[in-house]
Formats: structure tokens, sequence, C-alpha cells
């Protein structure tokens, strides 16, 4: 399965450390499993949310596609 991200991601992304990224993509590789839910909405295609401790990322995936949109921590994640 391929996976690709947004601009969002990566600029977010880049500011924490060493460490925390290779926790981040550790659990992207592994998707989809890990704590995974799909957030509720009416969004085409849904969106689901993934928990590492108190960060969240925001993805949607198809049968071709995992589309990682966002990283932030909790209080931030769902803030437009």
């Amino acid at each position: 399965m391929n996976i690709s991200f947004s601009k969002t991601f990566e600029k977010t992304f880049d500011k924490y450390d060493a460490k925390l990224q290779k926790r981040i993509y550790e659990a992207i590789v592994n998707l989809p499993s890990g704590d995974v839910k799909r957030l509720a909405g009416d969004d085409i295609p849904p969106i689901y949310r993934l928990r590492i401790s108190k960060y969240r990322i925001l993805f949607y995936m198809d049968e071709i596609e995992i589309k990682i949109l966002k990283v932030d921590s909790r209080g931030d994640i769902y803030k437009k």
C-alpha cells in the first residue's frame, strides 16, 4: 500500500525531535494496525485517527493509498 504525506503533516513533523519522529514513522508504517478509530461525520472518504501517546495522526485510506493529513497533540489536532 502506498503512503503519502500532506505538506501540513511534513511541516509539523519536521519540528519534532528525532525520537518522536521515529515513533510516529514506525506507527505510520504499521497502519492500519494500532489505536485507530474512525472520526464521526459524513466525510468522503472517511477520516481516521491514530493515537500515539499524547499525539494524534489524522489520515484517510482506500484500497490503493494511505494519505497522512495531519499530526499534532491531542488538544490541537481537531482545530481547523
